[in-house]
């Protein structure tokens, strides 16, 4: 394709998608398919655009895929003063360089062989790809008759600059080692990398859009490619930019092939292996910014010592790693989640103040263990006892961010009554100890919905909704909810109006986000269409005006009143109850109107006599705890903190057994139940006539 053939309208411009079904299938399984098939028509070309050639040429390095005789693909590294890469014609490129000693390329550069180009800047940190297949041998390079071309985000790259130290045409020997698996000094490499580069293939013979070769970046922070055993790595996926060329590839064929460099000795690690994708499991919860993780058992190891014609210099780290984890804190996460019912310190390592009444603590263990993960949405119950107190006092707080795998954020609110919250604004200092169990609560976001999002708080309500998006919006632009997303919040006024400055940086990094607040009383600094966009309470007009007509996820939550008349002001929308997420604050709880189903659900339940009422239920679990059960049935029972920890809802059990969801932090005396977290034990003989299970009698 000569300049005077691309494409008027720039683009793909074929009808079928850039994609292959391998890139497809992980699409769908993510919930992106339809957005990135319309991303991937503007973004994928079968030529160079004027960028990518002025880009490439600026180069003094790239990175490549090859394919070897056994169809293995391997990852290289070629180096060349600026230039060395030589855009031709929108279709050719021309590279002048030899391959490194030792280089796997040195065998598998032949003409019509399948590779990838990806150009990267790591001081810029930004990238280009191109797919294609090697044309000419040149005495001292090769061309490349492009096939297709792509530009990548600038995520996870460490800023490097490169000089020469000789001649990148003159590859020197150097001692070469050879290996089926890890040895002592190729470990070392792989321990402290923050940076590997992977090659992946797939070769479907008559199709040239869905064939070819891939070479991806990743990086992470120094050691996040952990070393399992001599012939094992494990490595986390993060955030990307939603194409999975590599695990796209890797549905049809897994073979990988790894490289490392050592930026300080110089060295080039080159391995063979085959890849494993990792969709859940401990491990991944507990790693904090990972979506999958990388499983790669090791074939072939090949290291050349001080291959590197240049030196780079020390890493500027990617402002994006502070959100991810490390190896280190898994295993502390996951040994934490031991103490999950043991009261454990925690320092104050950090106040903000979010409004003129809401003040947010930062906390971190203080006692060398690690942080119990959590789900967006949950609580911290936390124990103090003041001066003058006769015995401590459980409050439980929710967790104003999303998991870190570091600390706990609470955001307060000062009530001015002279209870805890005060304490904590008036007394609580940087430094300070506040003894915490681990986070809980059924207030979480489905991940796994895919609906559009409404998030509806009043005041300190916006606690747990600001955990939900930033759980979701990430790394300054990208979203892991590809659904559009609305943040309506009411508050008094600017003063009174929690994490405004955060809110606004969203709005402007993040297009699937509208962001709408509404004052009751501004004050006179207020500007509307500025500081908020109406006047008033969140009401169904405006809620009819700002949500367009769609099937929502909504979670709500504020003080009891607001729940109320926004709960029954949805259902008057159409919203049905089931979309409807609840966490109110205060002695009340929202009256809701289940839905009938038409289907009744006839699956074996458990059942349950509350003896003082004279009232029968049945349990089924997706009724939830005994609370909810006996809520649900029109009772009232006494409660507080619904997780088990404040003893307030303890009931006599008059006949059967419960079981607890997790471990009640309260002590329950035998006899009793902790009715918050308890669900009925199933007896072993169902009722007369029924597919229900006997199960307990409570005396409520």
């Amino acid at each position: 394709m000569s300049s005077s053939t691309v494409p008027s309208s720039p683009g793909w411009d074929l009808e079928r998608s850039p994609f292959h079904e391998g890139e497809l299938a992980v699409q769908e399984r993510v919930g992106v398919r339809e957005k990135i098939d319309a991303q991937g028509r503007r973004a994928v070309r079968r030529y160079l655009t004027a960028q990518q050639r002025e880009f490439f040429l600026m180069l003094p390095y790239v990175f490549m895929a090859s394919v070897d005789s056994s169809g293995r693909p391997w990852a290289s590294f070629l180096v060349g003063e600026p230039g060395f890469v030589n855009p031709t014609g929108d279709v050719t490129l021309t590279v002048r360089a030899r391959a490194l000693y030792g280089d796997p390329l040195n065998d598998t550069l032949v003409p019509g062989a399948e590779i990838a180009l990806l150009g990267v800047q790591f001081h810029t940190r930004r990238r280009n790809r191109v797919i294609g297949t090697v044309g000419a041998l040149l005495p001292d390079g090769f061309t490349i008759d492009v096939r297709q071309t792509l530009g990548i985000c600038p995520q996870y790259i460490q800023g490097r600059e490169l000089s020469f130290n000789r001649d990148p045409l003159l590859p020197e020997p150097r001692p070469v080692h050879r290996n089926s698996r890890l040895d002592a000094s190729a470990s070392a490499i792989i321990s402290k990398a923050d940076t590997y580069f992977v090659a992946s293939v797939l070769l479907q013979e008559g199709d040239p859009v869905a064939t070819g070769a891939d070479v991806s970046h990743r990086g992470g922070r120094p050691g996040f490619v952990r070393i399992d055993d001599d012939h094992t790595l494990t490595a986390p996926d993060f955030v990307g930019n939603f194409i999975f060329n590599t695990i796209g590839n890797w549905q049809f064929d897994n073979h990988a092939g790894l490289m490392f460099i050592d930026f300080d000795s110089g060295a080039m690690l080159y391995i063979a292996a085959h890849a494993e994708v990792l969709w859940d499991g401990p491990e991944l919860h507990a790693f904090n910014g990972a979506q999958r993780l990388f499983r790669y058992h090791i074939d072939e190891v090949c290291r050349v010592e001080a291959s590197l014609p240049c030196t780079f210099t020390a890493p500027d780290y990617s402002p994006l790693l502070e959100r991810t984890g490390h190896w280190d804190i898994v295993a502390k996460t996951l040994e934490a989640e031991r103490l999950r019912t043991v009261w454990r310190p925690f320092k104050v390592l950090e106040t903000i103040d979010e409004s003129a009444t809401i003040r947010s603590f930062i906390l971190e263990p203080a006692d060398g263990s690690g942080l119990v993960g959590y789900q967006a949405g949950q609580y911290l119950p936390i124990r103090l006892q003041p001066p003058g107190w006769a015995e401590p006092t459980i409050r439980t707080y929710t967790l104003s961010d999303a998991s870190n795998g570091r600390t706990y954020r609470i955001s307060v609110k000062r009530e001015g009554k002279g209870g805890c919250s005060d304490f904590l604004h008036d007394h609580i200092v940087v430094g300070d100890t506040i003894e915490t169990l681990a986070p809980r609560g059924a207030f979480v976001f489905d991940e796994a919905a895919g609906r559009p999002l409404a998030l509806i708080s009043a005041g300190v309500g916006i606690t747990p909704l600001i955990a939900m998006l930033n759980s979701q919006l990430v790394n300054d632009g990208r979203t892991l909810l590809h659904k559009p997303i609305y943040c309506i919040h009411s508050a008094t006024n600017s003063k009174h109006r929690a994490f405004a400055a955060h809110l606004a940086k969203k709005g402007e990094l993040h297009a699937n986000l509208t962001l709408h607040v509404a004052f009751s009383r501004p004050s006179e600094d207020d500007v509307l269409g500025k500081t908020h966009q109406s006047e008033g309470y969140i009401d169904r007009a405006l809620l009819r005006r700002v949500l367009p007509l769609d099937d929502y996820e909504v979670y709500l939550c504020g003080p009891p009143g607001f729940m109320q008349s926004v709960y029954d002001a949805l259902l008057s929308l159409g919203v049905r109850d089931s979309r409807i997420h609840l966490e109110s604050f205060g002695p009340a709880s929202v009256s809701r109107r289940i839905e009938r189903t038409v289907e009744v659900d006839n699956s074996e339940g458990v059942v349950v006599t509350f003896a003082k009422s004279g009232r029968n239920a049945i349990w089924r679990p997706k009724v939830g705890s005994l609370l909810e059960l006996a809520e649900a049935n029109g009772l009232k029972p006494l409660y507080a903190c619904r997780s088990g920890s404040c003893g307030t809802c303890v009931t006599r059990v008059v006949k059967g057994e419960v079981d607890y969801t997790e471990p009640p932090a309260h002590d329950v005396e035998p006899g009793e139940a902790l009715i918050c977290i308890a669900r009925p034990h199933p007896g072993p003989h169902l009722e007369d006539g029924t597919q229900n299970r006997e199960g307990v009698t409570l005396d409520i």
